[in-house]
């Protein structure tokens, strides 16, 4: 999709790996130092507000789509958008 897209900014976070004849996709891989990064670099803070968008929502990914699966998983995986 993000190839058809022509969303190079968001295939540059994408890492592939190759088994075989298969490959997996680990995204929100930095570009520069090729570390997964600890926050989804899509996820911005509005201005003076206690609210965050996602800069990508058209494109993103089903796995984003369904984030968080439960309060618990946002509260152990730091979901800015769940407060305890």
């Amino acid at each position: 999709m993000w190839e058809q897209e022509g969303r190079d900014d968001i295939l540059e976070w994408v890492d592939t790996i190759q088994f075989g004849d298969q490959c997996v996709h680990d995204i929100w891989v930095s570009p520069v130092s090729h570390d997964d990064v600890e926050q989804c670099p899509w996820l911005r803070k509005l201005p003076n507000q206690d609210k965050y968008i996602c800069r990508i929502h058209d494109v993103k990914p089903e796995h984003c789509r369904n984030y968080p699966l439960s309060w618990q998983h946002a509260k152990e995986t730091g979901c800015p958008g769940f407060d305890d």
